[in-house]
């Protein structure tokens, strides 16, 4: 990565769900930003609206070269100048003026810039293929630049490399058996050591809690080639909410022998591990912990923006408590923020389980039924927009009303809650995603959307405006609009 002069400027890491890309990609970027070699980055994200399409990679990859050289955040800032439009451009074009027109005239340096992309599998719809398609293209002509992609083996994304040269593939699932296990084993050993024991329960007086040599040998055989499932077990035998690593891990092991780790049954690991840690998790008596389980993990899996642990549960008409309680004994799969205390799912491995009965084998109650799911946070976007919208949400004087959005941005937060700001961005995407050929708009959903068409559009369409989402707005109506005219 260091040589520039080679003719490989793009590098494709590819490796199947858990099996540590983005550990890889991750790390790469944290040695080249000590190197001073990383121009930029960007990981995409299936459960952020921001970092899961295609418009907005090449405008933050720009933003991380203007800040990582002055010379380049002069040439951008020309860019925008010539055309202040240019980040919402189609991606050949964002590229050609805010990544290739900077880019060219810098490579007289010896050192490379590196660009590192993780997770382009994540990006929706045909978004992929066009990032990819212009890489491809376009950065072997721009001397000195190397690109590090990481991506589950999707055709898709071989399908376009496969007609383009100038790089490199390498599947992770091809490294030795011996050598992932070796790393499994250290990093296991590291966070199960006596540091790392101490590190997650300081208030531990000595002797402490260390697991036995059988037990992590028996967590390496249970992580196989996936290192997601080393980590998810190391976060659940150290969860501090319950504070028993012993215990912990007994339960994690408990029934697991040297036979679990061969033929077809290993491919299930993984399903078993999340099992064991929602049983872990459900209280006795659980009471209506598994109805809440449901509609706050549901929440959570579906939405297309993570919301803060307050934001989520005005969306969901709880209690904010009510959320950190539920959801206490499972920060190993769903770990909050430390900040806004905002849920987000380690791996998309969880959403995978969770959702596909099949595999989330621990009884109906416990299975996320996406397109029912969809249809109830459709629900609680409606109401929550019927009760709240109103003429003028800001509160703007009459004579403000020509000034721009920027310049009202601290009134348009004081006024709009993040959560009625979700509703109103995402409520058609949850109701459509919440049919199919069986399903049907319950009574309620059908007098909520009769009521919010006939007293809140109007309203509806002033919030998306001064949020900056009046991008949605039309996408949403047709949506709507084409899903009850099939209806009739």
């Amino acid at each position: 990565m260091n040589d520039a002069s080679r003719n490989d400027p793009i590098y494709v890491l590819y490796g199947v769900a858990g099996i540590g890309k983005s550990t890889v990609a991750k790390t790469l970027a944290e040695r080249a930003a000590k190197d001073d070699v990383l121009g930029a980055s960007f990981f995409f994200s299936r459960s952020e609206d921001n970092r899961k399409t295609a418009r907005w990679v090449f405008p933050t990859l720009a933003y991380h070269l203007a800040l990582y050289h002055d010379s380049l955040a002069a040439r951008i800032s020309e860019a925008l100048e010539r055309d202040p439009d240019a980040s919402r451009r189609d991606i050949p074009k964002q590229f050609g003026s805010l990544i290739a027109q900077a880019l060219q005239p810098t490579m007289a340096r010896q050192a490379p810039i590196l660009i590192v992309i993780d997770a382009l599998d994540e990006c929706e719809g045909d978004g992929a293929t066009a990032i990819l398609t212009v890489l491809a293209r376009e950065i072997p002509k721009i001397r000195g630049l190397k690109v590090l992609i990481t991506a589950r083996p999707e055709r898709h994304i071989r399908s376009v490399l496969s007609r383009y040269r100038d790089h490199q593939q390498f599947h992770m699932q091809d490294i030795e058996d011996a050598v992932v296990e070796a790393d499994i084993r250290y990093y296991l050993e590291a966070r199960l050591s006596e540091q790392g024991v101490q590190e997650a329960f300081p208030e531990v007086q000595h002797p402490l809690w260390r697991p036995t040599i059988e037990q992590v040998e028996m967590l390496v055989g249970m992580s196989g080639k996936l290192f997601i499932i080393a980590r998810t077990a190391a976060d659940f035998i150290l969860d501090p909410w319950h504070a028993e690593p012993a215990e912990m891990i007994g339960i994690l092991l408990d029934g697991v022998s040297s036979v679990t780790f061969s033929g077809p049954k290993h491919a299930t690991i993984m399903d078993d591990v999340y099992m064991q840690i929602i049983r872990a998790a459900k209280p006795n008596p659980a009471g209506d912990w598994v109805r809440w389980f449901r509609t706050i993990v549901g929440a959570i899996v579906l939405l297309q923006d993570p919301l803060p642990c307050e934001s989520l549960a005005k969306l969901l008409g709880a209690d904010a408590n009510r959320i950190r309680t539920t959801l206490s004994n499972l920060h190993s799969i769903l770990a909050p923020s430390k900040g806004d205390c905002t849920f987000r799912v380690h791996h998309k491995s969880f959403p995978d389980f969770i959702c596909n009965r099949n595999r989330c084998t621990m009884g109906p109650e416990f299975c996320i039924e996406p397109t029912q799911h969809h249809t109830t946070i459709a629900e609680f976007c409606l109401r929550v927009m019927c009760d709240d919208l109103k003429f003028n949400m800001c509160n703007i004087p009459e004579s403000d009303w020509s000034r721009d959005r920027a310049q009202l941005h601290d009134c348009i937060h004081d006024s709009i809650p993040r959560h009625l700001a979700y509703a109103c961005t995402h409520w058609a995407s949850h109701l459509v995603s919440g049919l199919d050929t069986e399903i049907r708009w319950n009574n309620d959903v059908n007098i909520m959307l009769e009521r919010f068409a006939t007293e809140h559009l109007l309203h509806w369409m002033e919030v998306v405006s001064v949020i900056g989402r009046v991008d949605a707005a039309l996408p949403s109506l047709e949506a709507v609009y084409e899903v009850m005219v099939c209806r009739v």
